[in-house]
């Protein structure tokens, strides 16, 4: 398997985990006095929850530690420097913002970065009451590294050389 792909059984435990932590925090946050992203922000999971029009409404602090020149926030819209994940992102906010949608998360988006690990983007629509509150949110696009095992990179981490 190469860095910048995941095999069939990864994409789904990646994708079924995924879906199960946005179900617990939407859950949460309709119901026990907190925000959704204020329970994300808890779990350090990196998340970006846009309003109805594809506005970035909160980002919580682990996916902020991800953004770099070539992912970040520019103008209250997420941005992606490489031009294909670009293209691939802006037509899923388009849809979106579209009266038609559907309820499904879209196709991961892989986000190639400069002498960093590749980052994959999924926009995961919220539904029900989690939609309803908060400032009108409608989705939540999740940040995931994509990269070497963890184990690998703690033992070739070069702070441990200090």
């Amino acid at each position: 398997m190469s860095v910048c792909q995941l095999g069939p059984e990864e994409e789904h435990i990646l994708t079924s985990f995924t879906r199960r932590l946005i179900k617990i925090a939407a859950d949460a946050g309709a119901h026990g006095g907190t925000s959704t992203v204020d329970v994300l922000n808890t779990m350090l999971f990196p998340a970006i929850a846009l309003e109805r029009r594809g506005f970035v409404a909160h980002v919580t602090a682990a996916a902020d530690a991800l953004f770099d020149d070539d992912i970040k926030i520019k103008a209250k819209r997420l941005f992606v420097r490489d031009l294909k994940a670009r293209a691939l992102l802006n037509a899923s906010l388009d849809e979106l913002a579209s009266p038609v949608k559907s309820l499904l998360a879209d196709p991961p988006i892989i986000v190639q970065r400069r002498d960093k690990l590749l980052v994959i983007l999924r926009i995961w629509p919220l539904e029900g009451v989690a939609h309803s509150s908060e400032q009108e949110l409608q989705a939540l696009v999740t940040l995931n590294l994509l990269g070497p095992p963890q184990d690998f990179r703690l033992r070739h981490d070069p702070r441990r050389l200090l």
